[in-house]
């Protein structure tokens, strides 16, 4: 079975092996590799689109799983996208609270990455919100993203709004 990946890779060396390696490794055969290296996504990131023959279906899953593992982050299988997104809103003191803070922390969770936000500020000491839109590249990582947020919005005395949609 032919099936046609896009990954997005850490901007650093040795990571085009780490993703090629599972799939030698679980029987893949390699049939195109292009690693588009001076273009990077709006997470920094390198797409890079891999086309591979899978003798075995139920392989695609565990070579998704391992990708995943290892960081790589599979923005479409065939023409399926992988991640979903979903939106929060953060309320408070939000910048004085040290948004950078926030960011980092969600993006710190292996799978889970802030790729867009809005920032609302109607006057400097006056309450600010934050809208964030979060891409989940895996289902089992929105409770640690969602636990986070949680905790960052005690610790911070924010209130969070969740999306209908999580």
């Amino acid at each position: 079975m032919r099936i046609e990946l896009d990954v997005e890779l850490k901007d650093k060396p040795g990571q085009l092996v780490k993703a090629l390696e599972p799939i030698s490794r679980l029987g893949g055969n390699l049939i195109s590799v292009i690693h588009l290296r001076e273009t990077l996504t709006k997470r920094g990131r390198v797409p890079v689109h891999i086309i591979v023959s899978l003798e075995n279906p139920e392989t695609l899953e565990t070579l998704l799983t391992e990708l995943e593992a290892n960081d790589i982050w599979v923005a479409k299988v065939d023409e399926v996208r992988r991640k979903k997104r979903f939106t929060i809103l953060l309320i408070g003191h939000v910048v004085d609270t040290d948004i950078r803070d926030t960011i980092d922390r969600l993006n710190n969770i292996s799978g889970v990455l802030v790729a867009d936000m809005s920032l609302s500020m109607p006057h400097p000491e006056k309450e600010t919100s934050a809208l964030m839109d979060l891409e989940i590249s895996n289902p089992d990582k929105l409770g640690a993203a969602l636990d986070e947020l949680d905790l960052i919005a005690r610790e911070k005395k924010l209130t969070l709004v969740k999306s209908l949609e999580i």
